[in-house]
């Protein structure tokens, strides 16, 4: 009992003691206080962060913008003040005294540049402050400002480490995206696309730009691991637009436009080409005036060279330009209505659109269709639903496609396309091998119907604060059909029946996903995200192909095959794979400052076989927001500055769905000296195989200058890809060509830079931004299957780049000039004479051989890069962009493909003679339509730099708007690759080669309205 009082009594005199003891601390320190107000509008701002720099201590403002630090010892300090959207601002020298309270009111400013915007990140968004991984955003406003009929298209430019380029120039056409560089040898290296969290299985192409609300391009693996196998070429994100809560909008958008051909091939004109003839027939002692060969321009010469129709052009001057023939102006038009509106509980969207191109090449063109439908809303308290569905109708019609182009660059100017009657001639020569180009236009058709219908549906639900469950579900149905008609008057067919093909392909593809996500903040030090996730991906292709020949009517076209006299190729085909994922991230933030971002996921692909169908994916990565540092002292100029690093792999599957079994062909043998149907063995099973990964590096620093005036980021990588899946050829007496397997591994490198500089803001009303963007990329072979330096089958070496997806590894003898009169001698060795191609004798055994081709060269440019300005001023806007690629090599195939024999024409070229001894084109000769080393002419520098776009603008003010009911209007004018500066001949060096559509430049006018 005496016990129990003692120690009541002792705990009662510390009680007593405690508030003087608190009393005599709080007299021995001070305290801040103050008030944090808007400089833009003097309004006070809630939840501001406040740091007293060099200690720990960090308060919030409160919704009147008040903030208070005590316990502060005496002494003079600094303070931080950030808020997100506002520039952070430094307080220096603030005296604190022992029982005293300072003041320090601040002024905040906005950020002049947007550094906390959102950004998704895929299965959710973070804002960029907290963004730890490489991703470019480009925003619907961005995307909207340059028409295009493509929306991946409209990117182009717009990030580092992304490449797009086209793919050719027909209507309609795609392009060929690659983010940072090639990696797999023999699988897919497109990136995956997703749409508001659903993978798009049918690609980007059929989405209307307009639609788009943001796209998010993920490059590095901490970014990409989380869509583990899918991402192992990068992902690109697209989120659509949604309703609005509000007053019901309509909008319509339209432009119309023409198109025309930006150059063609400088090919032989009439004169031209009658002398070229001559010459080529003079070298084959064929041109003979008074019964020798002569360098004299006779009639019984040229009655021996030309063929009549050809000395009748050149008796009564009649000459055909067949490029100029076969080509026009196109024109582009597109119109879209789109609907927007809602309340607090339900939001709609409903947008339609209509767009058609007629090409710059007859018989081409491209017609789409489309309607999209967005709908979402607050069914409970804590039940959110939502779903959009798109349908897409486009035709596409290309007839000849790249062969009528080569065909006018072929055929002679020396005749007519029409006789007198004014019909199609479909022989303008008696050459078998020529034909009026007409003639195909009217009578080769190759059209292309695709239908879609993609979906996405979603519901989510709030468990309890911060936890949430949400399921999606997308479907993926793409119908295409293509139906080819090749009538008797082509040059395929010269006179000879008709031939007609269907091809229907079927691909139904669905996701579903499992998400649960979590976000806390505790207290002021520590936040997290978490998403953990189980998914289920299933795809299902069917194709069903006939051909027919001799069809009764050619009225018929493709249709009523049945109905040919002779009905061939009939084959159908199906293809099904499945994926199952599992996955988890968690993003942490401490103190407001360090990052750290884990991500695993697992993947199972019904591609592979037991024991390898699944494989693990993780990826980390950190980020320091170094002006945050409670120690750090603002670095001049610079307000922000963050610097990240990653590691983690992603993995490929890209390979046919039953690679890993064996499998059985139908054939036909002889069996009693009869055929009969059997079956073989047709791919050799390899139940080994398992997924090609790759693992990558990536460092970066985002950085802001000047309050965000200037602002940038740079990025280096490395990823080093290993067990690639490619085709090893093994000995026939096994009953097979080749298997697939493991071997292998590449490896790509590079820098990024992005810059973004607002040079005026608000200067005399104007504000003048500017971006740029730059980035080299190198990719490297690093081994090969069995050890082996090199494949010469497929082009690839170890040490240089990747042969394929695309690209090119070019691998040729080196041209070095013409033979010359003087060299005779030394050609003689070599079994040439003065006129032809000299080659470079490369391990100098006086003999020209394969061990004399050396790699020229490959189409990877060097770097790539972009400049983009924007001027506003009132309401008025100026935009323009210019892209560049450089240091790659180009193979013209228009000037490697030049005979120079007389019998076709061709690209002008300066062609040796005696009298002529041109070190660049060999001398014309009828007998010699194969110039012995044609190919190494063909190599050229394909460095280039386009002007992509140019825009001008004016926006109505609104003031003029109201009186007739609307909200908004700009119009505007829009010039699309108008210039191009190259040296080299082919039509477009974006395109690659020469025999192709041509490239066009575009003049639209357009109009954007809001009601």
């Amino acid at each position: 009992m005496k016990r129990r009082l003692i120690t009541v009594s002792l705990l009662s005199a510390c009680a007593l003691l405690l508030p003087a003891s608190r009393a005599a601390a709080q007299g021995q320190t001070g305290r801040i206080t103050g008030t944090i107000t808007s400089t833009e509008s003097n309004q006070p701002i809630q939840g501001v962060r406040v740091t007293l720099l060099g200690t720990q201590l960090t308060v919030t403002s409160n919704p009147q913008g008040k903030y208070t630090i005590a316990g502060i010892a005496p002494g003079n300090y600094r303070i931080r003040a950030s808020a997100i959207g506002y520039t952070p601002v430094i307080v220096d020298s603030i005296p604190v005294a022992a029982g005293q309270t300072a003041s320090a009111d601040i002024a905040l400013k906005h950020q002049t540049v947007e550094l906390e915007r959102v950004v998704t990140v895929g299965y959710g968004t973070l804002t960029k402050r907290d963004v730890t991984g490489a991703i470019g955003q480009v925003s619907g406003d961005q995307i909207k400002a340059v028409p295009t009929t493509n929306a991946i298209d409209a990117i182009k430019g717009k990030v580092p480490g992304v490449d797009i380029v086209a793919t050719g120039y027909k209507p309609g056409e795609g392009v060929r995206v690659r983010i940072r560089g090639t990696r797999s040898l023999t699988a897919s290296n497109d990136p995956l696309y997703v749409l508001d969290g659903i993978p798009m299985a049918g690609g980007i192409g059929d989405l209307s730009p307009a639609d788009i609300e943001s796209i998010e391009v993920l490059k590095d693996a901490s970014a990409t691991a989380i869509y583990g196998s899918r991402g192992a070429n990068g992902v690109v994100l697209i989120t659509s637009r949604r309703g609005q809560a509000g007053n019901t909008r309509v909008t319509y958008d339209t432009y119309a436009g023409a198109q025309d051909v930006t150059r063609k091939i400088d090919v032989f004109g009439p004169e031209e080409y009658a002398n070229y003839k001559r010459e080529a027939y003079r070298t084959s002692g064929l041109y003979k005036c008074a019964g020798v060969v002569s360098q004299s321009i006779c009639p019984e010469g040229d009655a021996v060279t030309f063929y009549s129709e050809e000395l009748a052009a050149l008796k009564n001057g009649t000459f055909t330009d067949w490029q100029d023939l076969i080509t026009r102006q196109g024109s582009l038009v597109e119109h879209r209505l789109g609907v927007q509106g809602g309340n607090d509980r339900a939001q709609y969207s409903v947008s339609g659109e209509l767009q058609k191109q007629i090409g710059v090449v007859m018989s081409q063109g491209f017609d789409r269709k489309q309607m999209r439908v967005s709908i979402e809303g607050q069914a409970k308290d804590r039940f959110r639903i939502g779903g959009s569905a798109l349908y897409v109708r486009s035709t596409q019609a290309v007839g000849r496609d790249n062969g009528l182009f080569d065909e006018a660059q072929s055929d002679s100017p020396l005749s007519v396309p029409y006789d007198s009657a004014g019909n199609i001639v479909f022989k303008p020569t008696p050459d078998a091998q020529r034909d009026n180009p007409l003639s195909d236009i009217n009578n080769w058709q190759n059209d292309n119907l695709r239908n879609r219908i993609f979906g996405t549906m979603f519901a989510t639900v709030n468990l309890l604060p911060g936890l949430d469950y949400r399921v999606n579900f997308g479907p993926d149905m793409t119908f295409n059909r293509n139906g080819i008609f090749i009538g008797a008057q082509t040059q395929s067919k010269q006179g000879a029946g008709n031939q007609s093909e269907m091809r229907e392909q079927r691909t139904f593809d669905y996701t579903l996903d499992n998400l649960v996500t979590y976000k806390r903040q505790f207290g002021t030090a520590h936040k997290i995200d978490a998403t953990a996730l189980y998914s289920i991906e299933k795809q299902n292709f069917e194709e069903q192909w006939a051909r027919g020949d001799n069809l009764p009517s050619e009225s018929f076209k493709y249709f009523n095959l049945g109905a040919a006299a002779q009905v061939n190729g009939i084959s159908s085909q199906t293809r099904d794979w499945a994926l199952q994922s599992y996955m988890a991230r968690l993003n942490y933030t401490l103190l407001d400052r360090y990052l750290l971002t884990l991500t695993s996921r697992i993947d199972g692909s019904s591609r592979l076989a037991e024991g390898n169908k699944f494989a693990s994916f993780p990826s980390i990565a950190v980020g320091w927001r170094v002006l945050d540092e409670a120690t750090n002292q603002r670095f001049g100029p610079v307000n922000n500055l963050k610097v990240r690093a990653s590691y983690g792999t992603t993995g490929n599957t890209s390979v046919d769905p039953y690679q890993t079994l064996d499998q059985l062909n139908r054939t036909v043998y002889s069996f009693g000296g009869t055929g009969a149907f059997g079956y073989a063995p047709n791919t050799l099973a390899n139940p080994n195989l398992k997924w090609e990964k790759t693992a990558t590096f990536d460092a970066g620093v985002d950085f802001g200058v000047m309050d965000g005036r200037i602002s940038g980021t740079l990025d280096y990588y490395r990823a080093n890809t290993t067990d690639l899946l490619m085709n090893r050829s093994i000995p026939y007496s096994l009953g097979y060509q080749s298997i697939t397997q493991n071997i292998g591994a590449t490896r790509n490198s590079g820098i990024e830079l992005a810059l973004s500089a607002i040079a005026l803001d608000g200067w005399h009303g104007i504000r003048w931004s500017n971006d740029i963007t730059w980035t080299k990329n190198k990719n490297e072979i690093v081994s090969l299957a069995g050890g082996a330096t090199s494949d010469l089958g497929n082009l690839w070496f170890v040490g240089s780049p990747i042969n394929g997806g695309g690209n090119n590894v070019w691998r040729d003898y080196v041209f070095n000039g013409i033979w010359q009169t003087s060299e005779a001698a030394q050609a003689a060795v070599y079994g040439r004479r003065p006129g032809e191609i000299k080659i470079v004798d490369v391990n100098n055994d006086q003999k020209f051989n394969d061990a004399d081709k050396v790699i020229l060269g490959n189409s990877y440019p060097k770097w790539t890069g972009s400049y983009s300005t924007r001027v506003d001023y009132k309401f008025l806007d100026f935009g323009a962009q210019a892209i560049t690629r450089q240091g790659f090599t180009i193979r013209n195939d228009v000037e490697r493909g030049n005979t120079l024999a007389g019998r076709y024409n061709g690209v002008k070229v300066d062609f040796w003679t005696p009298d002529n001894p041109s070190n660049t084109a060999p001398r014309p000769d009828k007998n010699t339509e194969s110039p012995f080393f044609s190919d190494a002419r063909g190599y050229e520098d394909g460095s280039f730099v386009k002007i992509r776009n140019i825009t001008v603008g004016a926006t109505v003010p609104e003031r003029y708007l109201t009186r007739v009911g609307a909200q908004s209007l700009r119009l505007y004018v829009t010039a699309q690759d108008p210039f191009l500066f190259t040296d080299t001949k082919v039509i477009d060096p974006e395109a690659a080669t020469g025999k192709v559509i041509p490239a066009y430049r575009t003049l639209l006018i357009g109009g954007n309205f809001g009601f």
